[in-house]
Formats: C-alpha cells, sequence, structure tokens
C-alpha cells in the first residue's frame, strides 16, 4: 500500500538538468526532483479484505492540489518552488517539480496542500471545469469512485466529494530510511515523492497510525436512494449514533457497537472526522510522516 513508485520520465514540468558545479565552483552541488503519487490505492483501489466490513472501493477520480515544495538546508538556507499544480493521481504518477543546482547535503521538507489559486496549473488529465469548480468551491482534494461489498446483495454504491484543506506539511520524515528530509547527492538526483495515502478516508480513529481499522459501511449508509454518496450525507451521519445500512445502530461482524474515535478533535459529523482524517496523508517518500502546520 505504501510502495515508493517509479519516476516517470520525460513528463516534468520544466527543465531538470544535473547541477553541475560552475567554472571555479568548489562547493558540491546536485538537484531534486519531485513527484506525486497515490500508488497502488488511488490507482487501483483497495480490495473487500482491507476492511473491516468487507467493503471494497475503487477511485474513477483523484484531484490533487498542492505546491510550494521547499528545501531547507540545515544553515538555514530556504529553496522553494514557485510551482502550483492541480493533478488526478488516479490516472498514475505526475511529475511536480524540481530544484537544481542545490548545495550537496542534507534538506528538510515541506510543501503546502491547498485550493487552487490563479497560479495553479491543470495536470494534463484534469478538465477546466474541474480545476474551476475546485478553486470556487476551496478544494484541495476532490476524488469520485465507487465501492461494494462483498455481499453482492447490497449493490453498488458511487461516491463524489471535495475536502477544504488548507495546510502546510513540514518537518517531513523519509519514508525510505526513516531521517528527517532527504539528501541531495553530489552530482546527481535526488528522487523526493508526495505520497498520498488515500486511506485515510477510511479510518476509525485520529490521531495515531496503530490499532486502526478501515471502514466504509457508516460511509455507504449515508448515500441517498440512488446509492450515491455525497458531503451532505456524511454530514448526516453522527458520530455518536452512528447508524448502519439497515437504518439501526452500525454494529460489527461480532455484533459490537462501531465506535469512530476522533481523538483530541472535537468533531460531530462524519463529514467533519473524514474530511480531518484526510489532512495528513499526504507523506514523503511513501511512509515518511509529515507534520501538519498553518498555511
Amino acid at each position: 500500500m505504501n510502495q515508493r513508485s517509479k519516476w516517470t520520465r520525460g513528463l516534468l514540468v520544466g527543465v531538470l538538468g544535473l547541477g553541475a558545479s560552475g567554472c571555479g565552483d568548489a562547493v558540491a552541488r546536485g538537484d531534486v526532483r519531485v513527484t506525486l503519487s497515490g500508488g497502488d490505492g488511488t490507482q487501483r483501489g483497495y480490495a473487500d479484505h482491507l476492511f473491516q466490513d468487507g467493503w471494497s472501493v475503487q477511485f474513477t477520480k483523484y484531484l490533487v492540489s498542492l505546491g510550494d515544495f521547499t528545501l531547507t538546508s540545515a544553515a538555514g538556507d530556504v529553496h522553494t518552488t514557485t510551482d502550483h499544480l492541480l493533478v488526478d493521481v488516479q490516472k498514475g504518477d505526475v511529475p511536480l517539480t524540481g530544484l537544481t543546482g542545490l548545495e550537496a547535503g542534507r534538506y528538510g521538507v515541506a510543501f503546502r496542500v491547498s485550493p487552487p489559486e490563479a497560479r495553479t496549473v491543470a495536470g494534463a488529465s484534469v478538465s477546466a471545469d474541474d480545476l474551476a469548480m475546485m478553486r470556487e468551491r476551496g478544494f484541495s482534494y476532490f476524488v469520485e469512485g465507487r465501492a461494494q461489498n462483498r455481499d453482492p446483495t447490497l449493490g453498488l454504491y458511487t461516491f463524489r466529494m471535495g475536502f477544504p484543506v488548507n495546510a502546510r506539511m513540514v518537518d517531513c520524515i523519509n519514508g525510505v530510511d526513516g531521517t528527517q528530509g532527504l539528501v541531495v547527492p553530489e552530482s546527481s538526483v535526488a528522487e523526493a515523492e508526495v505520497t498520498i495515502h488515500a486511506e485515510h478516508m477510511f479510518y476509525d480513529r485520529l490521531g495515531t497510525h496503530r490499532g486502526v481499522q478501515l471502514r466504509f459501511e457508516a460511509i455507504a449508509a449515508t448515500a441517498d436512494a440512488n446509492h450515491a454518496i455525497t458531503p451532505e450525507g456524511l454530514a448526516s451521519q453522527e458520530l455518536l449514533d452512528l447508524r448502519g445500512l439497515d437504518g439501526g445502530e452500525l454494529r460489527d461482524a461480532q455484533g459490537q457497537p462501531v465506535v469512530y474515535q476522533p481523538g483530541a478533535y472535537a468533531l460531530r459529523t462524519l463529514q467533519e472526522f473524514v474530511t480531518q482524517s484526510i489532512v495528513d496523508q499526504a507523506h514523503l517518500n511513501g511512509g515518511g510522516v509529515c507534520t501538519v502546520a498553518a498555511p
């Protein structure tokens, strides 16, 4: 679920070259190039064995709006890209940006997840209508897809939802080796991948990755008569009174009440819970967790 994706060559935004030392420049330098990936989760979906309640999920669209990728050296030198993009990671891994000619060494990593702005460039798989919609509604994530339980009699459900996240992801840990940020190598290129963990939106607890279960029935139970799930429907599901598909109290396979745990967050509805659960879903190089800061 958290595998690193391969770098897709030839689609870089801008032109990247190796940061060779200039004539008379004794400082060792290198480059960084950045991709965005949702991995198998956004591209192939999640099978029913991953969900505690037997659902499977596939995305048909997973739009992400982000930019301002920033590297900070140990000496406090800050290097920030000006790129801000809206891309669809359901269609595959996407090259984002790059920084060249950086002094070799370790850098802290940060970036910003925020709604599209006037400067935002839409990726090849993103329509002008989607860009305008997300800019107008203040969404930085927008997802479409379908879900089905292993019990086929329950039918097919669809969802179409946007989330207004606006946050800086800072102090990112490198998912490859667990160290802080990344190392720019001498006369070479460091690969930095912003990895979207789409499974966060199905978490049943916040504030920890331990003991988390993926669940979907509470989400499915908010669907309308056409089995369509919307943010408005999620907002009707009270966390302290969760309902199942039959309209009764939401219970697990053992007959125990299902409880969503919001941790330190004061949340009332499932819509608020899901929105909060995806705030920190953007990681560095696979599973490297970043700290969420104000924009």
